[in-house]
């Protein structure tokens, strides 16, 4: 895959950076999928694997529309649960299982705390606050980071560009001094469109991303080229 955003001016350096935690930082993308499918299938919700491209990346709440939209779909409204209902079943199910995961990704750390030297680098994901704490506390980062933004921080989760919009207001940054890192089209294209410059990490996922610079992930060699380039060597 190539970048499908053309890239900043040469002399472009970041001001600060922001991570994607799910399939950036940490291999728990997988596990939020298989609460999607354990969830949903509760409900009388088949998750295939077209669907479960087309959610990638998308928060609790929007799968928990999705799911008991389906199951209304399905089981006509009298049988179908609540979008509440399918909500509290993800975040039960998600503290259970991707609780039991949580390990960082090759180069994870080391880039996350080179960048840290340097400027200001904060977390930006869909997961629920809680969850999210435990995985910032987890892969010790907790104490690198300036700051983590979950999606129960903003009104609306990724692709929406609320939760990139927060992050660089609690930085202090503008939008267009900062770098954010992402594996998924939700996430690429809200910090796309909250105006950051959009480092494509995809770790295996084919899907196209909406990126200005493009990794394989933040165990490539080429990472640590671009932050050479910017001054800041791992």
């Amino acid at each position: 895959m190539e970048p499908t955003l053309p890239a900043p001016d040469p002399q472009w350096r970041p001001r600060a950076v922001v991570f994607d935690c799910d399939g950036v930082l940490m291999d728990t993308e997988r596990a939020w999928a298989r609460v999607q499918k354990r969830v949903a299938a509760g409900f009388g919700v088949d998750i295939d694997a077209a669907t479960e491209t087309r959610l990638m990346g998308l928060s609790a709440t929007d799968i928990a529309e999705f799911v008991a939209g389906q199951a209304r779909r399905a089981h006509g409204e009298q049988s179908a649960p609540s979008e509440e209902a399918v909500y509290r079943a993800l975040v039960g199910t998600e503290a259970e299982v991707v609780g039991a995961v949580l390990e960082p990704l090759p180069g994870a750390v080391e880039t996350v705390k080179a960048l840290a030297r340097h400027v200001p680098v904060a977390v930006a994901s869909n997961s629920t606050s809680a969850i999210l704490d435990r995985k910032m506390h987890a892969v010790g980062l907790a104490d690198t980071l300036r700051t983590w933004v979950s999606a129960e921080d903003v009104p609306r989760g990724k692709p929406a560009p609320d939760i990139y919009e927060e992050a660089v207001r609690r930085l202090g940054v503008a939008p267009e001094d900062t770098l954010a890192v992402e594996d998924s089209p939700a996430g690429s294209t809200a910090a796309a469109a909250a105006g950051l410059w959009v480092l494509g990490a995809p770790h295996g996922h084919e899907e196209p991303l909406r990126s200005h610079f493009l990794v394989e992930s933040l165990g490539d060699p080429a990472v640590g080229e671009l932050l050479r380039g910017w001054g800041m060597p791992l």
